[in-house]
């Protein structure tokens, strides 16, 4: 799978961006032969031992009976954002485990929506504003209470509290967040390779592609 897959799937709305196929597709792409069909076929066996088809019913599936986890020995694992090693390895990152939630919850009719608190991804349920689920730490809830004391938790107090934060985020902006994180871990490691993969997913979408010209220029602009 290359870029052009992956403009593919990212060339409807906002919320029509398939997260499962998405989030595979960059996969793909940092991992030569990777069988899609494979993993959407984990999800879907994932998704049918499922005994209860409720947000908490999924929740205790993954996070109880499954022993899916945050990666805390290897946070900046790149493996974290790739949805197959998340399936194989039962460990990821709060945004990863989260599409796995939510994708998991689709199969079973149950609408689930990302939270893209920033520091900390969370999901809950599309028709219960004040429930969150946090797949990092094994799916505990959160009130709206719970939810600020955690930002605040894991910024040390460092940025200011928005209520916005608990808003619902879209498809597409996950796919965006997780591509914004793979850029920052292969930077940090100068895998330029994987990088240059990296950038060339993110070229495929317009708004990226703008910002990222955008700060070239201005990179030249000091230097000129």
């Amino acid at each position: 799978m290359g870029p052009g897959r992956f403009a593919e799937l990212m060339a409807g709305g906002v919320d029509s961006v398939p997260l499962d196929e998405a989030s595979l597709a960059m996969a793909g792409a940092l991992q030569a032969g990777l069988d899609e069909i494979e993993w959407l076929a984990a999800l879907d066996l994932i998704a049918g031992e499922c005994p209860t088809p409720t947000a908490d019913g999924i929740s205790r599936h993954l996070f109880d009976d499954l022993g899916f986890t945050g990666n805390k020995s290897a946070y900046y694992d790149w493996r974290n954002s790739c949805i197959d090693r998340v399936i194989a390895t039962r460990t990821g990152i709060p945004i990863s485990l989260s599409v796995l939630m939510i994708e998991v919850a689709r199969r079973l009719g149950v609408k689930l929506v990302g939270v893209g608190m920033p520091a900390h991804f969370l999901v809950r349920a599309a028709d219960d504003e004040d429930t969150f689920f946090d797949p990092f730490h094994g799916g505990r809830q959160l009130d709206r209470a719970a939810a600020r004391d955690l930002f605040c938790e894991v910024t040390r107090g460092q940025a200011p509290w928005r209520d916005a934060y608990l808003e619902p985020t879209t498809n597409r902006a996950i796919v965006i967040r997780m591509l914004n994180n793979l850029k920052a871990v292969f930077a940090r490691r100068s895998d330029e390779v994987r990088y240059a993969m990296v950038m060339q997913l993110r070229a495929q979408l317009p708004e990226l592609a703008e910002a990222e010209a955008a700060e070239i220029a201005d990179a030249g602009a000091v230097f000129n």
